[in-house]
């Protein structure tokens, strides 16, 4: 999924939101790139503990990773939904 070989920021959010006893129950990811973070999107769909706010470039199916998981209108599944927001920006 997408450029990265590891996923940090999904990675820790999960470690961090596991470890009871920090007491965190919700996360806010923002990631504002120029292609979409599928990957993130994808380990949090059904995660209402994360809201996943990315930024990025309308890839339209030309720019990798090609598909519509950067649409608007995909926001999240059963108790995440709304939880996951897209907002792409259209190519020039």
């Amino acid at each position: 999924m997408g450029f990265c070989l590891f996923n940090n920021v999904a990675i820790a959010t999960s470690i961090l939101l596991n470890q009871k006893k920090l007491g965190l129950n919700k996360i806010l990811i923002v990631d504002w790139d120029v292609h979409h973070g599928n990957g993130t999107q994808k380990m949090f769909w059904k995660d209402s503990r994360v809201l996943v706010f990315s930024v990025h470039r309308h890839e339209n199916g030309s720019f990798y990773p090609m598909g519509d998981d950067g649409s608007h209108i995909k926001i999240g599944e059963g108790p995440s939904a709304g939880y996951n927001i897209n907002v792409p920006w259209e190519n020039d």
